[in-house]
């Protein structure tokens, strides 16, 4: 009698151990919240807000529409309503600066004036931040340097060409060509 009674306490137990065993088995493992990279942010994106944050305007439009040209995203006017914002800056704009002094003069006594002129030469740059427009985290940035030229149509046009390698960067971060 003892024994049977083992025999059938040992089964029980193996029937309760197998049925936790194979129900845990078929409930589905707790999702972790996934992890959203920025790669991931930039290839889900559809909406973007380009704003010029700095200097000349050329750059600012030459990657709006060169970014409207692709066809990719959807230009929107308001930065809560997009998915990405697009900030360009650039820097170095050459002016003419012009400033004066005046002092009194220790052999005449009289006050003497002199004028400056001053071109700023330093060198100039493109840059273009992409954030992510719910928590304004950096997903991508780049910054060309701008040519140098003294003529203003060259300097117009180094302009230009910088933003175009800056938007084709950009292009090749979201859809890397194929052939090398």
């Amino acid at each position: 009698m003892r024994t049977m009674f083992r025999l059938a306490f040992l089964g029980v137990f193996l029937v309760i151990t197998w049925g936790a065993v194979h129900a845990g088995a078929q409930q589905p493992a707790e999702k972790k919240p996934l992890i959203e990279t920025p790669s991931m942010r930039l290839a889900a994106a559809r909406t973007v807000f380009i704003t010029r944050t700095h200097g000349s305007r050329i750059p600012f439009d030459v990657i709006r529409s060169t970014l409207e040209g692709w066809g990719r995203f959807t230009m929107v006017e308001m930065p809560d309503k997009a998915d990405l914002i697009i900030e360009i800056y650039s820097s170095g704009d050459s002016g003419v600066q012009v400033s004066s002094s005046a002092k009194v003069s220790a052999e005449s006594g009289q006050e003497e004036k002199s004028n400056s002129t001053r071109k700023d030469i330093s060198p100039s740059e493109v840059k273009m931040t992409v954030f992510d427009s719910r928590n304004k985290r950096g997903l991508w940035a780049a910054t060309e340097s701008v040519r140098f030229a003294m003529k203003e149509k060259a300097k117009e046009n180094n302009l230009v060409e910088a933003a175009e390698h800056l938007a084709a960067k950009f292009h090749d971060r979201l859809e890397p060509s194929t052939v090398k």
